[in-house]
């Protein structure tokens, strides 16, 4: 039974509906009116993961000796009771791992170690966290929390902690927080420790590691009218030794930055954001640098059109010490769904420049529609440090086409392009000099028969590398999803992937390169999930919002429940 459980059940206990209102007076008509009584109630999200890992790996110096199977038990539960005036917001974390040890020579022996002996919960075994909390009150101009916020200025490009639940990231910032809001003049300013989230819900969690965050202060100020105008300032001190440490040592990092946003200006949407960045860090190799990005949102008849660029010089190393997520992450203009080893480069490059054009039309409405699109993305990175492996500036064209089709409950999307890294200087040996990248993806989904209903999603990637440094093979990857829906409740679905990237660290259970697996979903009630997966899935690069991560693959059984009540 999850630990959370019996929290849950106390929780609830205390009920959740309107609160009685009191009785009214002679003469209080208007006042009853302009103040509805408080409501206030209890609402949360429980999500658990049971995984059986079926592992490939050897134990060391023991070659004919797998490592142990094991099972890892993953619980997150959030609670929030609010108020029309106050939100106390908690989450308890847990992970425990089973099957992880055995005895050799009288010497009992952790496998997979969950967190260094500094950190022990309730057993070597075991991680029990109270993840995040948060107290805040909202009045008519004021708002004020304490405790874990999240928090990103402008686009993002000087501060942006969010959650990013698709790349299993989610860090606040743990301090305090205070927004007033005028009638024309926005103010919000913050102060805190970074707090990533240390329980991982999709992602293996082995040697758990404290949290090391960093110190946050922030302001802004946004003034608003025909043409709305901001301005912020952010400094950032990397890894104090303790938070009190932190005021006396000077700044690691400091943010100016501006944003003009008019919206509708001769009929186009206009937004710009320029930030100037000011290192102090010793280990930061330079004094200075800078980010920008603008937009220009056009809708002449039928069609769309947005115009976007950015630019960037020494600005990644703002985001140089965190490890698994970044401080401030702008639009990166990219196709995030088909990022490789080689374009993550440029998503973090410290030396860009570039922009996209994409062109939407419609042709219909409602459920009969065509919605195709035309873009090109193109940029001049000039980074050769990091994750780059060329020993030359490139530049990069990336042009990409598709189409949304309604027709009824019959849907498709349809996503295709082909990306050329054009190196600047030329071979040693004459021979291509350039990483190219040709991709497609599909999403279709129909009915079959009544409530029955088939979804298909295939992918596939061909990427060959230029000349590098240290040379990789080219490679393909493939996949492919197939979901047949029995009505809102059952779902039954196969996945297949093929890879032969050396990159990627994972071996497929049908074969070398090829992983299957198969997943039944169940929705008993509204808000109530359970999903069973047994099989295989490749390792690899995933990116959402700005924000790449390798993942690892996986074997096994996984069982997942989640439920919002």
């Amino acid at each position: 039974m999850s630990i959370h459980v019996l929290v849950l059940a106390l929780l609830a206990s205390a009920g959740a509906g309107r609160a009685e209102e009191p009785a009214a007076r002679p003469g209080d008509e208007s006042v009853a009116a302009a103040r509805p009584p408080p409501t206030w109630g209890l609402h949360g999200t429980h999500d658990v993961r049971a995984r059986y890992w079926m592992l490939d790996a050897r134990l060391p110096n023991f070659e004919d000796r797998r490592i142990l199977d094991y099972v890892e038990i993953v619980d997150h539960l959030d609670l929030k009771a609010s108020s029309d005036r106050w939100t106390a917001a908690i989450r308890g974390d847990a992970v425990s791992l089973l099957a992880n040890r055995y005895v050799l020579d009288g010497v009992l022996t952790y496998e997979h170690e969950l967190v260094p002996d500094t950190m022990r919960g309730p057993t070597a075994d075991t991680w029990l966290a109270l993840e995040k909390a948060s107290l805040e009150h909202r009045g008519q101009h004021l708002t004020l929390t304490m405790g874990d916020r999240w928090v990103s200025f402008g686009r993002g490009l000087a501060l942006n902690l969010v959650k990013n639940t698709d790349m299993d990231i989610d860090t606040s910032l743990r301090g305090g927080h205070a927004s007033w809001h005028g009638t024309s003049v926005d103010t919000t300013a913050v102060v805190g420790v970074t707090n990533p989230q240390q329980v991982l819900l999709e992602n293996p969690n082995v040697r758990l590691l404290p949290d090391d965050g960093h110190v946050v202060a922030g302001v802004r100020v946004e003034r608003f009218g025909r043409v709305a105008l901001g301005a912020h300032a952010v400094g950032v001190q990397f890894h104090p030794p303790n938070t009190a440490d932190a005021w006396t040592r000077p700044l690691g990092a400091r943010v100016a930055g501006a944003t003009v946003d008019a919206p509708g200006l001769a009929g186009i949407d206009v937004f710009a954001e320029v930030d100037t960045f000011f290192y102090d860090e010793d280990a930061i190799p330079v004094d200075r640098g800078w980010a920008a990005y603008a937009s220009a949102g056009a809708y002449p008849g039928r069609f769309q059109v947005l115009a976007e660029v950015r630019a960037a010089h020494a600005a990644e190393y703002l985001n140089a010490y965190a490890v698994g997520y970044e401080l401030a992450a702008g639009p990166t203009l990219e196709y995030e769904r088909v990022i490789t080893e080689d374009s993550a480069a440029a998503v973090n490059s410290n030396d860009i420049v570039g922009g996209r054009l994409r062109v939407d039309g419609r042709w219909g409405e409602g459920e009969h529609a065509f919605l195709p699109y035309l873009a090109l993305a193109a940029f001049h990175d000039r980074d050769l440090g990091g994750l780059h492996f060329n020993r030359s500036p490139e530049r990069i064209l990336h042009p990409t086409f598709g189409a949304q089709i309604l027709r009824g409950e019959t849907h498709a999307l349809l996503n295709a392009g082909v990306r050329a890294d054009l190196r600047e200087g030329a071979t040693s040996d004459g021979g291509l000099d350039a990483d190219r990248m040709a991709h497609l993806d599909l999403d279709l989904s129909f009915p079959i028969a009544g409530a029955v209903s088939l979804e298909i999603a295939p992918s596939a990637q061909a990427f060959g590398w230029g000349e590098n440094l240290q040379q990789q093979g080219d490679f393909v990857n493939l996949s492919n999803t197939v979901a047949v829906k029995f009505g809102p409740r059952w779902a039954l679905m196969a996945y297949n992937d093929y890879s032969d990237n050396d990159l990627i660290r994972s071996t497929g259970n049908l074969g070398e390169h090829l992983y299957g697996a198969l997943e039944a979903q169940w929705i008993p009630t509204p808000g109530h999930t359970l999903k069973l997966f047994g099989g295989a899935y490749r390792a690899g690069i995933r990116c959402a919002g700005g924000q790449c991560r390798s993942l690892p693959g996986f074997e096994g059984v996984r069982l997942g429940y989640t439920g919002n009540f």
